[in-house]
């Protein structure tokens, strides 16, 4: 049985279309919760779309609700996210398929639209099945992505790095790593990997939440997400680079940010996505000889397959330090973004001043110290000044 099969159910009962279709008692809580409506209208914000579901029976479920937006949208009922409603009892989370819509939450956000109809407006979240991008969990072998290093040494010494560097599990994992690619890479282009999380967005659930229900439905949400100037940096740096996005999230979610943040087919193109089965979980010892556990973006991955990028010619900006610990001369850390602390944030308009002049320089990035970018933005000294004495390489080149 398809996935469009197993989720079909009659949808005739969702519709009010007499006065038979009213029950004829409602407890109290239910009166509640109704606010006295008959019927139920909901808005969903789908991108750019508005889809508007009118007449809807009280008794009208989830699950029946997203029967009708998988025939409007072609999103599979498993693959929607609804963002936005609220069940009366257990919030967000209390919002399950097999629950009425006379059970959502009445709050200050919904709308009376008349004496006996209430409106409640939402995020659809989800793609098109004929759009989806390939899902590594559909695939028959995937390379192991936990990688343990037993180390009694820092991550990110000379010693750590020269081991990680040359384990086979690493070569292995590399080897192994399948790409998916979205656009061709450019000839002549440098390269810049990006994190989404905190660097180009804030994806609290609360914003998305705050925002779904508001009169103008979803386009504060986007506004929301993403980190101020993001579109017109990312526009600015595709001239210069060939971008890469790289999450510490799963396929799926990663999938319904870029593609709901209109990020897929706009001025700028991104060459391939990685998610996290690309990353490793290594264990080192700190300075305090404390060990610890934390996730890496190993760029091998990228350079074994790509012989035209190395350390020489990629930049990797993220607001984690510890994700550049295989890669030290290449991180560029950005301050972590949240809108709620710093709604207007300018730090990507300084990142792109500093990766132009980066980009125009004709110097290997490996002998940069990316660790006084700020300087070079704000003027304090230029480019050259903060050239290394290494050659930075540490056998990262991955040529």
């Amino acid at each position: 049985m398809s996935d469009e099969q197993s989720c079909q159910r009659p949808l005739q009962k969702c519709i009010k279309t007499t006065e038979e279709s009213v029950p004829e008692k409602m407890d109290e809580k239910t009166s509640m919760t109704t606010t006295d409506a008959s019927t139920f209208t909901l808005i969903a914000k789908f991108g750019k779309e508005r889809i508007q579901l009118n007449d809807l029976s009280p008794h009208t479920t989830i699950e029946e609700v997203k029967l009708i937006l998988q025939e409007r949208t072609r999103v599979l009922c498993k693959r929607q996210k609804l963002v936005g409603l609220v069940a009366n009892e257990g919030g967000a989370k209390g919002v399950h398929d097999a629950l009425p819509i006379m059970h959502l939450k009445s709050n200050a956000k919904l709308k009376l639209t008349s004496a006996n109809r209430t409106t409640h407006q939402f995020i659809l979240m989800g793609t098109p099945e004929e759009s989806i991008f390939v899902d590594p969990d559909q695939l028959d072998e995937l390379p192991d992505v936990i990688e343990d290093f037993d180390l009694d040494f820092n991550a990110g010494s000379e010693e750590w790095l020269r081991h990680v560097a040359n384990g086979e599990n690493l070569k292995k994992f590399t080897a192994d790593t399948l790409i998916h690619m979205m656009n061709p890479p450019r000839d002549g282009k440098p390269l810049l990997v990006l994190d989404l999380d905190h660097t180009l967005l804030d994806f609290s659930s609360r914003s998305l939440q705050r925002d779904a229900v508001s009169v103008q439905v979803g386009q504060g949400a986007a506004k929301t997400m993403k980190r101020p100037h993001m579109d017109e940096f990312l526009t600015h740096m595709y001239h210069y680079y060939d971008l890469v996005v790289w999450s510490q999230t799963s396929w799926r979610w990663l999938e319904t940010k870029l593609t709901e943040l209109g990020m897929i087919g706009t001025a700028y193109k991104f060459c391939f996505v990685l998610d996290k089965t690309s990353m490793f979980t290594v264990t080192t010892t700190d300075k305090h000889n404390q060990t610890r556990t934390h996730h890496v973006k190993p760029l091998q991955i990228i350079w074994s397959k790509f012989s035209r990028w190395s350390a020489a010619n990629t930049v990797h900006l993220d607001d984690l330090s510890r994700n550049f610990a295989l890669n030290m001369s290449s991180g560029l850390k950005c301050t972590p973004f949240y809108r709620k602390k710093n709604p207007r944030d300018a730090e990507l308009l300084a990142i792109g001043k500093y990766l132009v002049e980066l980009a125009q320089a004709g110097i290997r990035f490996d002998q940069i110290d990316f660790g006084k970018w700020k300087d070079v933005a704000l003027g304090e000294c230029s480019l050259l000044d903060t050239l290394t004495q290494e050659d930075g390489s540490n056998g990262q080149s991955g040529q």
